[in-house]
This record gives structure tokens, C-alpha cells and sequence, in this order.
């Protein structure tokens, strides 16, 4: 009988580690740790798997996992790599996804975010992460990025589903319902003051001029405009031209104050890459057509003394734009005289940029 008790332990012992085995191993299953900017830290709810249109992606060695209630999933893997081909581009500090005309900007860590030329502030931010594996990638929280880029996103029983129709190649003229596509760009900005001088800041200035010209082109239904920032922010270089380039842009026009050693300096002059002028016409125009329309009207609306189109080949929004490129000086900065007129004009000098711009397009034929 004791033998027997004594079996009967041991078997219950065995089965009760076993159990517990199981239960650490269950637990174990449904956990996802990740690195994150050198600290290691394991989160729940743990997906091998999601649906993109209806087809199940496997995750199993980029797993989705939820962080303070938001599930985070692999961009690449879930976006890029696969049906809905959303446009990725990433670095370790910046990912930019675009899927048909909205573009999305996250910096790692950072809840403001671009989207479509305007910083937003989202709930949780995009993180690059390391998985136990030691691949690195970019996870973001998935139901807001597909909600600011207008991709259907749903759970139901616990299964993740994403979908939508659009793919990265349709950011044709197409799609966006004949209008023209114009990106403005606002120069400088953020910590990036620009040329300075009597009192004044080149970004503070570019930004106005570019608003007032948004005031008016917010109410014209010809037009698709993009712009590269609407307040004190700083996008790259690269942000500015791929923003164009992504959203396939007809014209791309950059808001410039100039600035010089000498406090004589006058005048306003338009700048374009003659290097480029044939390899980015479109639609009949070329850089240099618009260049030279942007600068009649321009000296007209500042009245300052007319310097001439400038050809400049060392400016990466002129090198690396796809679509005819111009950039507007609209005078010195280092001139008194100037600098105070332009600051007491900037809603005028907006309003005569969009004026011109149309004026131009019309001639044209691209526009009634």
C-alpha cells in the first residue's frame, strides 16, 4: 500500500511539473520581446499571422505584439511586402509610407509625425526594434497608420485584417480627378532659420507667404496641393523632393528670401536646373517655362528689381524632383528696405503666388 501512495505521488508530482511546464511554455508563446533603443522589454498578444486583402501574411519571426493597447506590427512585412505595395522608405531614425496620396512621416520614438506636408500628433509613436532574432525593422501601431492613410483596418475573433485597392503606382494625374498637383515648399524652417537680418527670419517669412498662398488654394477645386510644412517645422531635404516625387507632382514650387554680405543687394530672381530642364517637362512645361512664368510674376507683385532666372545645378529640390522645379528668391533679407516691405507683404505676396500660379496654368491650356 505505501509503494502504491508512493507511485501515486510521484505520478501527481510529474503530471503537476508537467502542467506547469506546459503552462510556462503557453505563457512563454504568446510573449514578444524586442530591443528598443538598447533596453530589452517582453510585451503580450503576441500574432504569427495577419490578413492584407484577405491573405494571411506570416509573422512569425516579425511578430505582432500590443504596447499600452495598440498593436504594433512590421512595416515591410505587412505593408510594403505585400498586395496593398504600399511605397516604404526608411532609414533607423525616419520611415515614410505612402499609399495613393497620402504620405506618412514617423521618426523613431516620436509621436508628431508629417502627414501630408502637416505634423500631426499621434497617440503612440513608430519604433525600430529589434527582434529576438536580431533583425531589425520598423513596427508601428496599426490602426492608426491605416486610419491617416485610409487603409481598412478591422480585429475580429482576434485576427488582425488589413486591406484596400489602392496600390503605390496609381499617384498618376488619375487619381487625383484631373486636378493639378502642386507641392509648396516653404524653405528652411524649424531649427533651420535661413538667411536672418534686420530683425527678420527667412523661415518666418517663407512660412507666411506659402500660407496665405494655402488660403486660396484651399478653395480652388482645380488644384491637389501638397505642402512640405504648414508650421515652425524642419523636413529634410529628402522629405521635401520625395514628397513631390511620391505624390507625382506637376509643378514643384520652393518659397526662398535671399540674403547677402552686402547690405546693397537688391532684386528678385527665380532659380531652375538647366541640367534638368528636359528630363523633368511635363505636361509641356519645363522648369525653365515655369521659372521664367514664376519670375514675371513675382517682380510684379514686389516691385524689386529683377535679377533674372538663376540656373542652379548644386540644389538637391532642383536635382531631385521629377516634375518641373523652380525656387523663388523674393528679395534680401539683408536689405533694409526690402526686408521690412517683405515682412508688411507676405499675405499679398501669397495671394499673387497662387494668382500667378494660375494665371500661367491657364495660358497653358492645363487649367480653365
Amino acid at each position: 500500500m505505501r509503494r502504491f501512495l508512493s507511485l501515486l505521488m510521484i505520478a501527481i508530482l510529474c503530471f503537476g511539473m508537467a502542467f506547469s511546464t506546459m503552462d510556462v511554455e503557453a505563457a512563454s508563446s504568446t510573449k514578444v520581446t524586442v530591443t528598443y533603443k538598447g533596453v530589452s522589454k517582453t510585451y503580450s498578444s503576441k500574432k504569427t499571422s495577419a490578413y492584407v486583402n484577405n491573405t494571411k501574411i506570416g509573422l512569425k519571426n516579425q511578430p505582432i505584439f500590443k504596447k499600452k493597447g495598440w498593436y504594433y506590427g512590421p512595416v515591410n512585412k505587412l505593408f510594403k511586402n505585400s498586395s496593398l505595395k504600399v511605397t516604404v522608405t526608411s532609414t533607423s531614425t525616419k520611415v515614410t509610407m505612402q499609399y495613393g496620396s497620402n504620405i506618412l512621416v514617423m521618426k523613431n520614438g516620436k509621436k508628431k509625425v508629417t502627414l501630408n506636408g502637416t505634423t500631426i500628433t499621434m497617440d503612440v509613436p513608430a519604433m525600430y526594434v529589434t527582434y529576438s532574432n536580431g533583425k531589425s525593422r520598423w513596427v508601428v501601431p496599426l490602426k492608426l497608420v491605416c486610419s491617416y492613410l485610409d487603409i481598412d483596418y478591422s480585429t475580429s475573433g482576434g485576427v488582425i485584417k488589413i486591406g484596400g485597392t489602392t496600390n503605390s503606382s496609381s499617384n498618376s494625374s488619375s487619381s487625383n480627378d484631373g486636378k493639378v498637383v502642386l507641392v509648396l515648399d516653404a524653405g528652411h524652417g524649424g531649427t533651420d532659420s535661413g538667411a536672418t537680418g534686420n530683425g527678420y527670419r527667412e523661415k518666418t517669412l517663407n512660412l507666411a507667404i506659402v500660407k496665405a498662398a494655402k488660403t486660396y488654394f484651399d478653395d480652388d477645386s482645380r488644384f491637389k496641393v501638397y505642402y512640405t510644412r504648414t508650421s515652425d517645422t524642419y523636413p529634410s531635404l529628402s522629405d521635401r523632393y520625395n514628397l513631390a516625387n511620391n505624390v507625382d507632382a506637376d509643378l514643384f514650387i520652393s518659397v526662398h528670401i535671399n540674403s547677402a554680405s552686402s547690405s546693397s543687394a537688391t532684386g528678385t530672381e527665380v532659380l531652375y536646373n538647366s541640367s534638368r530642364n528636359s528630363t523633368t517637362k511635363k505636361n509641356g512645361i519645363t522648369s525653365k517655362k515655369l521659372a521664367t512664368a514664376i519670375l514675371k510674376s513675382v517682380v510684379a507683385t514686389t516691385g524689386f528689381t529683377n535679377r533674372g532666372l538663376k540656373n542652379r545645378t548644386d540644389l538637391a529640390v532642383l536635382n531631385h524632383t521629377t516634375m518641373p522645379a523652380s525656387l523663388i528668391e523674393y528679395g534680401f533679407i539683408s536689405n533694409s528696405t526690402e526686408a521690412r516691405k517683405m515682412n508688411a507683404n507676405t499675405t499679398r505676396y501669397g495671394k499673387e503666388l497662387y494668382e500667378g500660379i494660375v494665371d500661367y496654368l491657364t495660358s497653358a491650356g492645363l487649367i480653365e
